[in-house]
């Protein structure tokens, strides 16, 4: 987790903003400081960003994150409880992006009420990940998401001796090697040499990515969520987005833009800003305050 704060803070509320990036994002990528700048500096929120396994940070055990997994985001959580439990009336929300989002929604399917979280904000999410993954096939954007996630994930350069090492015990556990990902540049190629082998628990792709997916927890998710999507998405094509599933929860709210891209949503003349943090603070906001006059939601 990397948190950021505002400079100053209400004495009688402490929001913060849990942030899911998307597979392979961090705290460094200019879509998720836009948001954490907005957050912090201008609605006075506490901002912590959370890192999926190996992104940024160096391996220090031969495991690798597992999208159907939730153990590392309730440590993640835990953490967050345990670091405010002493603050004034703390307010938890969250805000995922892409395949974040997709996590955010999982967990809070699976938690149900006991999610922690009082409002969440989704952008381009892909819900069901393998329906994602064959409608990006034999498209650019699929080479070059092979190419992210090898370079900011499994492979590195700059790897020090000791990560060195542990990745060596990677390749004896699980029989793999990452000699060979280094030209992988397909979904199916990867799949075939890594995900297959990592993920041995489940008997085909298809069986891992739907329980990764949360398209399946749709209707358990107990928490107001607003998810947005646009239909120029070139990564998570609209065909995407289950609008019928969505509002068929009276928790959610679902909101379709003409233009967006993938998590870009610029605006203004210069294109230089982005609208989707204003968007996700009102919305935010209204629910907390919803929260703390006592009205039910």
């Amino acid at each position: 987790m990397d948190w950021a704060y505002p400079k100053e803070t209400r004495q009688e509320l402490t929001k913060v903003c849990f942030v899911f990036p998307g597979l392979s994002g961090s705290s460094d990528r200019h879509y998720i400081k836009s948001l954490v700048r907005h957050l912090t500096e201008d609605r006075g929120y506490i901002v912590g960003v959370f890192h999926n396994r190996g992104v940024t940070l160096e391996y220090t055990s031969p495991e690798l994150a597992d999208l159907s997994s939730s153990e590392e985001i309730e440590a993640a959580i835990a953490h967050m409880q345990d670091k405010f439990k002493s603050h004034p009336n703390p307010v938890y929300v969250a805000v995922g992006m892409s395949m974040g989002a997709n996590l955010m929604l999982r967990v809070a399917g699976e938690q149900g009420t006991r999610w922690p979280f009082d409002a969440m904000v989704s952008f381009n999410n892909p819900f069901d990940i393998m329906l994602s993954i064959n409608l990006m096939r034999n498209t650019p954007y699929e080479k070059y998401l092979a190419r992210e996630l090898r370079k900011n994930v499994l492979i590195r350069d700059n790897a020090s001796e000791r990560e060195r090492e542990i990745f060596r015990q990677m390749e004896t556990k699980f029989n793999i090697s990452f000699e060979d990902l280094k030209n992988t540049e397909s979904w199916g190629e990867f799949d075939n040499k890594f995900t297959l082998k990592v993920r041995s628990q489940f008997k085909t792709v298809a069986d891992y990515y739907h329980a990764a997916s949360c398209l399946f927890r749709i209707k358990e998710i107990a928490k107001p969520t607003l998810v947005i999507h646009s239909r120029d998405d070139p990564i998570i094509p609209i065909d995407c987005l289950p609008t019928r599933e969505c509002s068929s929860n009276p928790n959610i709210i679902v909101g379709v833009v003409n233009c967006g891209g993938h998590v870009c949503y610029f605006q203004g003349s210069d294109g230089q800003q982005r609208w989707y943090p204003l968007v996700s603070s009102e919305y935010l906001d209204a629910i907390i305050e919803l929260k703390q006059s006592k009205v039910i939601i």
